[in-house]
């Protein structure tokens, strides 16, 4: 059977699921209880142990698994804060995490959800969130929101919007902050180039990548390995500087015909990175040996989001000293990436009430001015509603204010990723067939066809 086929059957099934989604007692309460073989009263039971804790005073444990752990970049912030968290509400509410990596996360959610097994928090892709708001599997956090200022005063007006369905439902926590995201680069090497950033046009951008080369300087990390991530923000970004692209990332629609010139010429670009810009590693890279070619100073930039500004310091990662290297910028034609639309967390229908008191209480604090401005400060960004004192900003990271300062220099527009507006089987897709563009076993007219061709599929 086909990869496409086994997808589409993932799709189907998972539409499928009924509305009465249980959740893992086993991940929901202290009790540990997972003893029950029928997974449709899952959520009963869990419902029945979380609530009998909360009510007997005992201690709620809320278990969910997060990518951000281990070596993900958002782990540095996100443990701590967690562990913050437990000890606020020690003996009342405690956070266990199961560690995941980002790569399997959607699927594994996507399975557990099919298993009738969900935890509850989680993360869901857009696919997986029409399938959820259609089955009303997601909690109304909308009372919630209502009741609680501490949350409702901070979200941006777009992201509530976003995230509220047609019944008038908020069926995941809004965004409060936005985090462009833009390009890093190695001061030292890119001097080599005689050049102190990076052009404002992208025929200026590739023109400073041939400078690079003929200094001896390999220009860019890129990966095609996992999800081709920093490869992927290169490409959004120019569809991005094109109107019509813009376009289509403003609308937000999925996008199921990539057969046009915007894509083509984009993936003809892509293919140039690839080939002529980036070091032998990447084909195949992961994130972290597209990140160690720049940690090591083996490339001159990389595109990535603000949260990857603490490892520039992390001298596990980095040489003692490297961060005082690296500049900041976004790209070509005034273009960051990043954007409040999106789904966050969610809770599944089901929840145990304990659990959903202690996740409300978990959103509050998250959202509170200390931990708000906490989460900015480390990993970059800014809230619209809630100021930065002036405290926060002499706490800044250089690189994290010259970007800041970019972002507020610079940019005209803020857009979606590719990966917003697409199935995830394109996005699978996507990076699957990377290598093949590299190598030119693929034309970019036949990996714009390739991606039509399984969105179609998913449009059936």
């Amino acid at each position: 059977m086909s990869f496409l086929l086994v997808a589409l059957l993932l799709i189907l099934s998972l539409a499928a699921c009924g509305s009465n989604n249980g959740n893992d007692s086993s991940t929901g309460t202290s009790t540990g209880d997972n003893s029950s073989s029928d997974s449709g009263n899952n959520g009963k039971a869990a419902n029945d142990s979380g609530s009998s804790n909360a009510a007997s005073g005992k201690e709620v444990v809320i278990k969910f698994p997060s990518y951000k752990t281990g070596n993900n970049v958002g782990a540095i912030f996100f443990l701590p804060q967690i562990e913050r968290f437990n000890k606020k509400f020690a003996g009342k509410y405690k956070i266990e995490i199961e560690e995941i990596v980002q790569d399997e996360y959607s699927k594994k959610i996507k399975l557990l959800y099919q298993q009738k097994k969900l935890p509850p928090l989680i993360e869901v892709d857009k696919e997986l969130a029409d399938i959820m708001i259609n089955n009303g599997d997601l909690l109304d956090l909308k009372p919630y929101i209502d009741n609680s200022p501490a949350i409702k005063d901070v979200l941006i007006d777009d992201s509530v919007k976003y995230n509220t369905d047609k019944n008038g439902k908020i069926v995941s926590l809004p965004l409060a902050f936005e985090r462009p995201i833009g390009m890093y680069y190695n001061k030292q090497l890119m001097q080599k180039a005689s050049l102190t950033g990076f052009s404002d046009t992208w025929d200026g951008f590739f023109s400073d990548l041939d400078k690079l080369k003929a200094a001896g300087v390999t220009p860019l990390s890129l990966m095609t390995g996992e999800n081709g991530w920093t490869t992927m923000l290169l490409a959004s970004a120019m569809i991005a500087s094109d109107p019509e692209g813009q376009q289509i990332l403003t609308k937000g629609d999925i996008v199921t015909n990539f057969n046009s010139p915007l894509w083509i010429n984009t993936f003809t670009k892509v293919q140039k990175l690839l080939q002529d810009y980036t070091t032998k590693s990447a084909l195949g890279a992961t994130y972290s040996i597209a990140a160690n070619e720049f940690f090591s100073e083996n490339t001159a930039a990389i595109a990535n989001g603000p949260w990857m500004v603490a490892d520039f310091s992390n001298t596990d990662k980095a040489a003692e000293g490297f961060a005082d290297n690296v500049g900041a910028t976004i790209y070509p034609g005034g273009v960051a990436l990043g954007s409040a639309d999106g789904y966050w967390y969610s809770i599944p229908t089901g929840t145990p009430q304990g659990e959903v008191d202690g996740l409300i209480e978990y959103f509050k604090f998250i959202y509170s001015p200390e931990e708000l401005n906490a989460f900015l400060v480390a990993e970059g960004g800014f809230a619209p509603k809630m100021p930065m004192p002036e405290e926060s900003k002499a706490k800044l990271n250089p690189i994290m204010r010259q970007l800041n300062d970019e972002v507020g220099a610079k940019m005209k527009t803020l857009n979606r990723l590719i990966y917003d507006i697409v199935p995830q089987s394109v996005a699978d897709l996507f990076a699957k067939n990377l290598p093949l563009l590299a190598t030119n076993d693929m034309t970019p007219e036949q990996f714009c066809k390739a991606m039509t061709d399984t969105a179609e599929k998913f449009k059936k």
